[in-house]
């Protein structure tokens, strides 16, 4: 979102944190980050990034002050609570007290890192519009990091991220009146206009849109309706499960942010509301694939990689035996295509060998015989 928005720490309604034994228990696995007066939207994205290992292999420390400061976090939380000084520090944020929009958050610090650590939430869509007879109109694509599903205008009692995902991707049709000019055509004619994924990124964040413009207000407001998050989204061949969350409770003017987080540990959902780190008691998707609430706002989806894009155990085991017969120093990544080929060249010596060895035996074999 483009604006940034004042909000009351104070305000906003947020699960309880437990009493100290019982937060204690869980912080073996997970540790919290301090606030710094209103920044709980940045420790609920920084939690976020912090269960996102794609990331942090790819961060470079040398390159960007950003990096730094996120890969010494994410060092500190494995083993206690720590603060956040450094980076807001890194990102510019000079008052601590004003409360900021997650979404702006998260993509402010993807603005700040290192490009290749930026890549794996970036994806593409491709707008194109086509006349009747198939000519291109338009086309442009657009990189993003977020994709914003907006909740009003669907006339569902209860939002579907999942149909709503499906919403993005639906394709318009210009007839009558809102026919569209064609250069090739050189007229006004049909068309149909759409939006696909060019590129799918490899972490895939929606942005459910409660914070809308109302146009007869000329205000913002906040919707409050409740969504039905699924645990997989699919698109052509791709496939995303959820990960976490960020919730957003409270107002407009006021309100507080948590992170809901699927562990990397122990595979269990925890919430992490500022220093206090909590199993969720019922956990998501356990019984139906599907969580409601009035509360998600940024929803973190990993991609699953299938079978097919797996490499082969039995290919695997023989690069490994080759590799280690030949003692390549050198040897670059593991390729079939490359290995294939080797294992052709000890067929064809060993052909080669067999043939010298029959001649060697008829040679020997004529000798003795004279």
């Amino acid at each position: 979102m483009s604006i940034s928005r004042k909000r009351s720490h104070e305000e906003g309604k947020a699960p309880a944190k437990k009493p100290k034994g019982k937060e204690d228990a869980v912080t073996q696995l997970h540790y919290g980050l301090y606030n710094q007066g209103a920044t709980c939207y940045l420790n609920s994205v920084l939690q976020v990034l912090f269960m996102t290992p794609e990331l942090h292999d790819r961060l470079d420390p040398k390159s960007r002050i950003t990096d730094q400061e996120l890969g010494e976090v994410f060092m500190k939380i494995k083993v206690e609570k720590c603060g956040t000084e450094n980076i807001t520090e890194s990102l510019g944020i000079k008052n601590v007290h004003q409360q900021r929009d997650a979404a702006e958050c998260l993509e402010l610090i993807l603005h700040k890192v290192s490009p290749n650590a930026f890549e794996v939430f970036q994806g593409q869509l491709i707008y194109m519009t086509k006349c009747s007879k198939g000519h291109i109109i338009n086309e442009e694509t657009n990189p993003f990091w977020t994709l914003p599903l907006s909740l009003i205008n669907t006339h569902d009692a209860t939002y579907n991220v999942e149909r709503g995902f499906e919403r993005t991707f639906e394709t318009k049709s210009y007839s009558g009146d809102n026919m569209v000019y064609c250069n090739e055509c050189e007229k006004k004619t049909e068309a149909t206009s759409g939006c696909d994924m060019d590129t799918f990124p490899q972490i895939l964040v929606l942005l459910l849109k409660r914070f809308e413009l109302d146009f007869n207000t000329m205000s913002y407001f906040k919707s409050d309706c409740s969504v039905d998050v699924p645990y997989t989204l699919e698109k052509k061949d791709k496939k995303y499960s959820l990960y976490g969350m960020v919730n957003h409770y409270g107002s407009l003017r006021g309100g507080h942010y948590t992170a809901t987080l699927l562990s990397n540990e122990d595979k269990t959902w925890y919430e992490f509301n500022d220093e206090a780190v909590n199993k969720v008691e019922e956990q998501s998707f356990a019984k139906t694939g599907t969580y409601s609430s009035s509360s998600a706002y940024l929803l973190v989806y990993r991609e699953i990689v299938m079978e097919d894009d797996l490499p082969n155990p039995k290919t695997n085991k023989i690069e490994v035996e080759e590799d280690e017969t030949t003692k390549d120093k050198d040897r670059q990544p593991p390729s079939n295509r490359f290995f294939g080929i080797k294992r052709n060249h000890i067929y064809i010596a060993l052909g080669a060998i067999a043939s010298i060895v029959i001649v060697i035996s008829v040679v020997l074999a004529t000798t003795l015989k004279n």
